[in-house]
């Protein structure tokens, strides 16, 4: 027989140690969860932030910054031009060498602040009038990272720079650099010493406005003198050959084609930089501070909120910000912030927060769902999961089947049987390839097909089913019921079925951890078979709850009902309540003859003390049957777990026990007045005979003898008179909120009869306004009678006796002094023996004193012989 194994999750349910151990590890889970969600709050985002500032550093963001920065830059309006491009056309290269030196002449006098020759095809002249830059060609060496430049010889007078262009980021020309790392010194490129300005960082990004102009002239019209003097005044001059003006480069202006050529890109990076509007890249610790900052920040906005209702508006709101902003930086800063990375950050951290939130809410559904699957189902057949297949097999007896066997489908195709009755597998004698077809078919099915061609050997219609069971295959092979009523019995195998394939069901997915196949289960499976199995179980739970004769409704702990039997509907009907709509204080106004302080002072000291308390319940008009109810009100004494959070109010039917006193009261009766007077009439004849006159010795043995039988029997009828109840109250131990002083005062007034008799005073002390004191008033009401009785009866004449009453903090005091005292060893026999010895008043007090301590109450006493004798009643107020 093979075991299933029994379910983890419930299994941890298992009390172990002390109720500290169990409390510190439910605060130490609670300390692990609250810690968890504070990393997933601050740690998860931090992360993420840390992560995009790495990846921004090697480069991953770089081509969407740069698109962001050619979006801007190239939507800008234009400026004023600051660079002339002067193209060497054919007919000025056809004209004399000379004519390099009148081109220079011509430009010094239109006002040109600079010259550059992008390419030195000779030596300008050293006579020029104007600062002249020559672009030569720079090669880095192969052992480090210096520059060296080419032909630096020729340059003559002019101020050789390096021609050179910064790398393309993913084919697009949109930086350029200042200046390069050379041998002894840096090498200056060609555009900034143009521009004659020094950037503050070795590369900067290049505008490229589409709307700026930049115009290029022929170098032939300025040697031949057809523009005017001033017109170039304060311009910088850019000599290029042809072929400079050719397309070759991809920039922001020609993303996507080679339309650009060389000398319009460096006309744009000398623009800019005389103009003061290149761009550069945020540094390092700015791209980490404002990463941190954002992760942060919202960190905070998911502290407050929740990720999962805004995971679009959020990143949505951020990402609109962020662009606004970086947009402004760059505009108003010339600083290109990591935009791809800013603006990821919402997202991700977002998904993060929302996956984080998931996660935690399936682990605390998961936690709910299995407390509540191992609350309702702490000792079933779900925990025990080996004796499912015993427990489908009993059941199946009672239904009347006579014959059954349970086997498993193993993985290779074999049968094994799990449990068995009346069968064996043996009986089994289909061929297998047969029978595998036919489990296969009901695998998974609810379907039952006739089994006759599987066990032959089986009298009576024989039927086989598949009853599941999560990883295992289970399937029944059982007879139909043979019973009186064989329709009825079908229809209770059939339920026993459902209900075998839904307990092993539900155990398969709240179980789905404990195999490799099913640990992948949707949460969503585990939580929806955790809530059908509470929901079967409670109203499993509530229709057995209504069979209960006794009336019982619950009341949350603010008052308000959550069940009641239908006892107790019943009840509130007949009262004229609604049971959905009264409040715990109503229906015990409704219920008791207490009036509405009584009432709120006994729920406050059940709320705050826990216990119970007993109350009669009044009649409610239909004849003597709810008059002879007793209602209990009860509280845990705890209420730091909520399902400890509850008040039970509970409807006693006393009448058998009302019954039976009234039985053992006429049969002590019955016996007291029908031998009583005989065995006293016994007892007189025995003390005759016992006379020293008579001489005879036998007759006064046999008397003895007599004597002694009925004392004996005189004895057994005081014990059935201690059956007798002047009233069936004393059997309720009733305890509910009293005015002590009301009690107080008519056990002065039932006393003082007794005083009046033998001229001794009663001095009472009590408060003029009190509280209400936890006790049932008849029994305190009797047992302070009879110490007023026992102390006026020791008090000479003209004596007093005192009764003070006296309410402290959430006590109540009666104390009764007086009389001439009696020795303490014979005060404490008579109170301590009241079953045995004691009679009269000192059977009341201990009967009484053996009844206070249900209601959370203590009786002391005193005395010594010409010092008096006391009591003392320390009783619980609420009130």
């Amino acid at each position: 027989m093979t075991a299933l194994s029994p379910t983890p999750a419930l299994e941890d349910s298992k009390p172990s140690g002390s109720a500290s151990a169990r409390g510190s590890t439910r605060s130490s889970r609670r300390m692990r969860a609250v810690r968890r969600e504070l990393l997933g709050q601050w740690l998860g985002p931090l992360l993420v932030a840390i992560a995009l500032a790495v990846l921004h550093q090697l480069g991953a963001f770089a081509q969407v910054d740069g698109r962001f920065f050619d979006a801007v830059t190239v939507n800008q309006a234009g400026s004023q031009p600051s660079v002339v491009v002067i193209e060497r056309d054919p007919g000025f290269a056809a004209q004399d060498p000379a004519q390099y030196t009148a081109l220079e002449r011509s430009l010094a006098n239109l006002g040109v602040e600079r010259i550059g020759y992008l390419g030195a095809d000779r030596v300008p002249a050293a006579s020029a009038a104007v600062p002249v830059i020559v672009g030569l060609p720079a090669q880095q060496l192969p052992e480090n990272e210096s520059w060296e430049l080419q032909g630096a010889g020729t340059a003559g007078s002019a101020i050789p720079t390096a021609r050179t262009l910064a790398p393309a980021q993913y084919g697009i020309n949109r930086a350029q650099s200042a200046v390069l790392p050379g041998r002894s010194e840096s090498i200056p490129v060609f555009d900034a010493a143009l521009a004659g300005k020094s950037p503050a960082r070795g590369e900067f990004l290049v505008p490229m406005p589409s709307r700026q102009s930049i115009p290029i002239l022929k170098a032939s019209q300025l040697t031949s003198g057809e523009i005017q003097p001033g017109e170039l005044s304060g311009l910088v001059a850019m000599v290029v050959r042809p072929d400079a003006l050719r397309g070759s480069l991809s920039t922001p202006l020609s993303p996507n084609s080679h339309s650009t050529s060389e000398a319009i890109f460096r006309a744009h990076a000398v623009n800019a930089l005389r103009t003061d509007q290149i761009s550069y890249y945020a540094r390092d610790w700015q791209v980490w501070a404002m990463l941190l900052a954002l992760g942060a920040l919202l960190s905070l906005v998911y502290r407050e909120t929740d990720p999962k209702r805004l995971a679009v508006l959020v990143p949505i709101s951020f990402s609109l910000l962020i662009a606004a902003a970086c947009w402004a930086v760059l505009l108003f800063t010339n600083t290109l912030l990591p935009v791809a990375a800013l603006m990821l950050a919402p997202w991700i951290i977002t998904f993060q927060r929302v996956i984080e939130r998931e996660t935690s809410q399936d682990r605390r559904l998961e936690r709910t769902a299995s407390r509540a699957v191992q609350t309702s189902f702490n000792r079933s057949a779900l925990r025990e999961g080996a004796r499912l297949p015993q427990l489908l097999g009993s059941a199946a007896q009672y239904a009347g089947v006579e014959r059954s066997l349970l086997v498993e489908l193993l993985p290779n195709g074999q049968l094994e049987p799990v449990a068995a009755n009346n069968a064996s597998i043996e009986d089994i004698a289909i061929a297998p390839k047969q029978l595998a077809a036919i489990l296969k078919d009901l695998r998974a099915t609810f379907a039952v097909r006739d089994a006759a061609d599987i066990v032959p050997s089986w009298t009576g219609e024989a039927r086989i089913g598949w009853v599941g069971a999560g990883d295992q295959q289970l399937f029944w092979l059982h007879t139909r019921p043979d019973t009186a009523t064989p329709g009825k019995s079908a229809h209770l195998v059939r339920a026993i079925v459902t209900s075998f394939r839904e307990l092993f069901r539900w155990r398969a997915d709240l179980n789905a951890r404990a195999s490799q196949e099913s640990r992948y289960l949707p949460l969503d499976d585990k939580v929806a078979s955790a809530i059908a199995l509470v929901a079967n179980e409670s109203e499993q739970v509530r229709r057995g709850f209504d069979t209960i004769d006794t009336a019982v409704i619950i009341f949350h702990l603010i008052g308000s009902p959550l069940h009641a039997n239908e006892a107790m509907q019943e009840l509130y009907r007949e009262a004229g309540l609604g049971l959905f709509d009264t409040s715990l204080s109503e229906a015990l106004l409704a219920l008791t003859e207490l009036d509405a302080e009584r009432v709120e002072a006994l729920i406050e000291d059940l709320m705050l003390n826990g216990s119970e308390m007993r109350m009669p319940m009044r009649d409610l008009g239909d004849g003597n049957r709810q008059s002879e109810r007793m209602l209990r009100l009860a509280a845990p004494v705890s209420h730091a777990h909520g399902a400890d959070r509850i008040l039970v109010l509970e409807a006693i039917d006393m009448r058998d026990v009302n019954r039976a006193a009234d039985l053992r009261k006429a049969v002590a009766k019955f016996i007291d007045l029908q031998l009583r007077n005989d065995f006293e009439a016994i007892l007189l004849g025995s003390q005759l005979a016992s006379d020293e006159r008579l001489a005879s010795e036998q007759v006064r043995s046999v008397v003895d003898r007599i004597s002694e039988t009925a004392r004996r029997a005189t004895s057994r009828l005081d014990e059935v008179a201690g059956l007798i109840r002047s009233e069936t109250r004393d059997l309720t131990e009733a305890c509910y909120p009293v005015d002590a002083a009301a009690v107080a005062k008519d056990a002065i007034a039932r006393a003082s009869t007794l005083a009046d008799e033998l001229g001794v005073i009663i001095e009472a002390e009590h408060p003029s306004v009190s509280g209400f004191t936890l006790a049932e008033p008849n029994a305190l009401a009797d047992m302070l009678v009879a110490m007023l009785r026992v102390v006026i009866a020791d008090t000479p004449q003209h004596g007093v006796v005192k009764l003070k009453l006296e309410e402290l903090h959430g006590r109540t005091l009666i104390r009764i002094s007086g009389g001439f005292g009696i020795g303490f060893d014979r005060l404490l026999w008579l109170i301590a023996n009241y079953e045995e010895g004691a009679v009269g008043e000192y059977r009341v007090i201990g009967e009484g004193m053996a009844k206070v301590t249900r209601w959370s109450a203590s009786v002391s006493y005193w005395g010594s012989q010409s010092n008096g004798f006391g009591f003392n009643v320390d009783l619980r107020g609420v009130g």
